[in-house]
């Protein structure tokens, strides 16, 4: 599929219900940009692993969060393997949102 391709499907009305949820079964990625594209991405909820990553996701920061929550380590310990936890998730966001893969 072509990035021009993408980006109709993206713009069309009917791959937005109700404006904020993005639901494009012809679109192959998993993460988009959101219709203003700079409020962040959103999920591709016509995808089949949509609502599994979501749930990964949030599974894989509570369970993490709470792990280093009950350690003994110091403060600033506990911060920077939160915040490293965090900077993981996002660049295996970014990697899954990456266009380069589903084009042509």
């Amino acid at each position: 599929m072509k990035l021009s391709e993408l980006d109709e499907i993206h713009r069309s009305p009917g791959s937005w219900f109700l404006g904020v949820i993005y639901f494009a079964p012809r679109d192959p990625r998993l993460l988009v940009r959101k219709r203003i594209g700079s409020l962040g991405w959103t999920l591709n909820f016509a995808r089949p692993l949509a609502i599994p990553f979501l749930v990964a996701s949030i599974a894989a920061l509570w369970l993490g969060l709470n792990a280093v929550a009950s350690t003994e380590w110091s403060e600033s310990a506990k911060w920077g393997a939160a915040l490293g936890m965090i900077a993981s998730l996002v660049i295996c966001w970014a990697w899954v949102a990456n266009q380069r893969r589903y084009i042509d």
